[in-house]
């Protein structure tokens, strides 16, 4: 059962990837990078727990595979279904007002950043990790990736460099990121890079230097603990050298992962849907409400009690199993989705599915607001697999409330003022219309002619 479970995910696997290689603007969408990424995080690690009773049961692991094979044939049905846009429900915006609201973003987030710099972080391996004055700190940093992009966008539509002073700072961040071993920034710059290269440039990505990129990407995820030991001893050249020597490689393979322990995060699932379905006890959606109030309501403001007050109590099964998830682990969005709602969790893909093809179709309409969310959404839907799904959505209300009322300032009813080629047309033709003047019928007639005029 555990081989033929695993045979039909790989099927599916195989049906996301294919339309790749002679689709080439396919090779950026949610169902192709989603089927590369869930090759090294969901089926290698499967495979490495698989028949290992000291690990997790048969029936435990069939369980994840079963649930597993409806989220992602789930989200590849929600993504796949037509979507259409109409177009007057696409919002325009005034390049102007965007310029200052991606200043706006970029100093708040510089500011917070510096600011960061005088703080000695505080961590409660409890909670989860940093705490204190440092999160808040951090929270606001990472809103000068918003005015990052926006940026970005502006000057890829009009053609021009004169933003690059609100880029550098960001991507000194993110090269920074990357020299430390931090994954997710890495990866979030590559996808922002090959996405404005092909809305604006219509250069697609080699398939060879996407499968490249996402076996790079793969070994450094299975590999960031060496990769980040060695950063005072070694450059960052040597240390993604190191990458593909060949015991890093070994790595990705469900052998090195059974060696390694590299299924964590699947065995985590595993677990924690094992105690789910033991005891019973669904969340039905509001862990979501858990998290948002931990990520946006600062203790250190309105105090420990009454953050704790706003959580909704949620039984926890794992004290059944005796199971206990290690620091610093996730347990992937297919358990997170069985745990809310049983194997009717899936539904939780299908709509990001769609909230995925939605912001493509958008996109490709030359939509700002849809690319600006697709470059920053797409990291986090591909690993949903892996990681937890609400990540996701707090992402989303985080740009919601630092960008939302920056965007609706900067809307702009006039459509054509969002496409510059259209406002410079729209511009020459006042000017064209300014210059005409009638011809006079006797030199009387014109008694107060301008430059332009034959009197002059």
């Amino acid at each position: 059962m555990t081989v033929l479970l695993i045979t039909i995910f790989l099927m599916q696997v195989v049906w996301m990837i294919a339309p790749a290689f002679w689709r080439r603007e396919y090779r950026l969408q949610f169902p192709c990078l989603a089927g590369f990424t869930v090759i090294f995080h969901v089926v290698l690690p499967a495979v490495a727990i698989a028949g290992r009773t000291e690990l997790a049961s048969v029936e435990s692991v069939n369980r994840f595979l079963i649930m597993a094979n409806l989220c992602l044939a789930a989200a590849w049905l929600g993504y796949s279904r037509p979507m259409k846009i109409p177009s007057r429900s696409m919002v325009q915006f005034n390049p102007r007002r965007l310029r200052i609201s991606a200043i706006v973003l970029v100093l708040f987030g510089l500011s917070a950043s510096v600011a960061m710099r005088n703080v000695i972080p505080e961590y409660d391996w409890e909670k989860g990790g940093m705490t204190g004055i440092a999160t808040i700190l951090l929270t606001f940093a990472a809103v000068m990736r918003y005015g990052f992009i926006i940026a970005a966008i502006l000057m890829a539509r009009q053609r021009k460099w004169n933003l690059w002073w609100l880029v550098l700072p960001q991507l000194w961040g993110y090269g920074i990121a990357l020299a430390n071993g931090r994954r997710s920034p890495t990866g979030e710059l590559a996808i922002i890079i090959c996405m404005l290269v092909f809305f604006y440039r219509r250069w697609v990505v080699p398939m060879w230097v996407l499968m490249l990129g996402i076996l790079a990407a793969a070994l450094m995820y299975f590999n960031i603990a060496d990769f980040r030991s060695s950063i005072e001893e070694t450059t960052l050249k040597q240390r993604f050298t190191q990458l593909f020597k060949a015991e890093s490689i070994q790595s990705i393979s469900a052998r090195g992962m059974a060696e390694a322990g590299g299924y964590v995060e699947i065995l985590n699932a595993v677990k924690f849907m094992e105690a789910r379905a033991h005891g019973g006890h669904y969340t039905l959606g509001r862990h979501f409400w858990n998290q948002i109030v931990f990520g946006f309501v600062p203790a250190q403001f309105v105090g420990q009690e009454l953050k704790e007050s706003l959580m909704i109590p949620l039984e926890d099964d794992t004290q059944l199993t005796g199971f206990e998830k290690p620091l610093g682990t996730c347990e992937s969005g297919v358990a997170e989705a069985f745990m809310a709602f049983g194997y009717f969790g899936c539904v939780l893909f299908y709509l990001l599915g769609r909230y995925m093809r939605w912001l493509w179709e958008g996109a490709m309409a030359g939509s700002i607001l849809h690319q600006f969310l697709l470059m920053l959404s797409t990291l986090g839907a591909i690993m949903s697999f892996s990681i937890q799904l609400w990540t996701l959505i707090n992402l989303v209300i985080g740009i919601a409330l630092f960008c939302g009322m920056l965007f609706w300032w900067s809307r702009e009813k006039r459509s054509d003022l969002v496409n510059p080629h259209l406002r410079q047309s729209a511009r020459a033709k006042r000017r064209h219309r300014s210059r005409r003047q009638p011809e006079p019928s006797t030199p009387s007639a014109l008694p107060s002619a301008g430059l332009d005029s034959p009197a002059n």
